[in-house]
């Protein structure tokens, strides 16, 4: 008997599995973006180098959910991602899994994700066009020196590390939020990340709008080391065909070396198919005299209902100050195909 107790306990754990997954809802979606980007390099510019390149950026959500009996929504996501730059790279990686647990407590998330302060925080960049002043996009400034953004989010934030995120229940136009995560048990791995941020939507007449603030405190990674903090702050504005960003954040480097960062936009859909944006970004190091100015123009043209086009121009002009690096004026174009399923 006890025998036969044993094979029908993982037996009916297994139909038990089976009837939890038929029942699940699965969804795939997914977007893809290719990218050509031709940069003029002003005093930095390279004798020969052709300065212009191709970028694409696939991702693929898997997403599979289910109701319980007591209300509970149960999510779990896997992201897929071919981020690449070179002929021969098509590899494709994990870009952030999450376990999520959605009900009458608020929302909890756990795994790989961006958390909470990346999730909330805007920026003007948002107005002009994919992966336009990311990872695709030049970097304007010099890895040597002290910038570490080219854009006013929040800054350092929890970047698809193992989290766990809470957020309270819905409130009336009030989203509030926290993501904490271990860096881990060795000697150097005392850097713990614990992200705050909050927005609140609003609407008056005919001009609705978004109020965000962020923040992001980093333990230092010895034990006694600095503690690295950053902070960003924004508003958002829709009126008719108008919108409207406002943004401003600050990024820690050491104990007295910050990045200070300041952009703001206005986008104008022309036509259903056709928005024109303008966004301009400053940024500055605190202690040396490091900055950063970029003014961006950016198209977006609706081909058909999935298929969008963009053309966004950068004007940039990058000073070194006292950090040693190159100092840069020049200009980068950007063409793009998104596609979104």
């Amino acid at each position: 008997m006890k025998f036969k107790n044993l094979i029908k306990a993982p037996l009916l754990l297994t139909l038990a599995l089976s009837s939890y997954v038929v029942n699940a809802e699965v969804s795939i979606s997914g977007s893809y973006e290719f990218h050509f980007i031709d940069q003029a390099p002003g005093d930095a510019a390279i004798t020969g180098a052709s300065n212009d390149y191709f970028q694409n950026d696939q991702k693929i959500n898997l997403t599979f959910s289910n109701k319980t009996d007591s209300g509970i929504d149960i999510t779990m996501n896997q992201t897929l991602r071919a981020n690449t730059t070179g002929a021969n790279d098509v590899n494709v990686t994990s870009d952030g899994h999450s376990l999520t647990l959605e009900g009458g407590f608020g929302y909890i998330g756990l795994g790989a994700n961006a958390g909470i302060g990346d999730e909330l925080t805007p920026t003007a960049a948002d107005l002009i066009g994919p992966g336009s002043t990311d990872g695709k996009a030049p970097q304007f400034y010099s890895s040597t020196g002290s910038l570490t953004s080219q854009q006013a989010s929040l800054i350092n934030f929890v970047d698809n590390d193992n989290n766990i995120t809470y957020k309270v229940s819905p409130m009336t136009g009030l989203t509030v939020g926290v993501s904490y995560t271990d860096a881990g048990s060795g000697t150097t791995s005392n850097n713990d990340e614990t992200v705050f941020a909050c927005s609140y939507e609003f609407t008056s007449g005919d001009v609705s709008g978004t109020l965000a603030f962020a923040s992001n405190s980093i333990d230092g990674n010895t034990s006694g080391a600095t503690d690295l903090d950053s902070s960003a702050m924004g508003i958002t504005i829709v009126t008719g065909p108008l919108t409207f960003i406002y943004a401003d954040a600050e990024d820690d480097q050491s104990a007295s070396v910050k990045t200070e960062a300041t952009d703001f936009g206005i986008s104008y859909n022309v036509s259903d198919s056709l928005t024109l944006a303008v966004a301009q970004t400053e940024i500055k190091e605190s202690s040396g005299g490091e900055t950063l100015d970029v003014t961006s123009l950016s198209s977006k043209y609706t081909i058909a209902n999935g298929l969008d086009a963009y053309i966004t121009y950068h004007d940039y002009d990058y000073k070194n100050g006292s950090s040693g690096a190159t100092s840069d004026d020049g200009s980068a174009t950007i063409f793009s195909i998104e596609a979104t399923f």
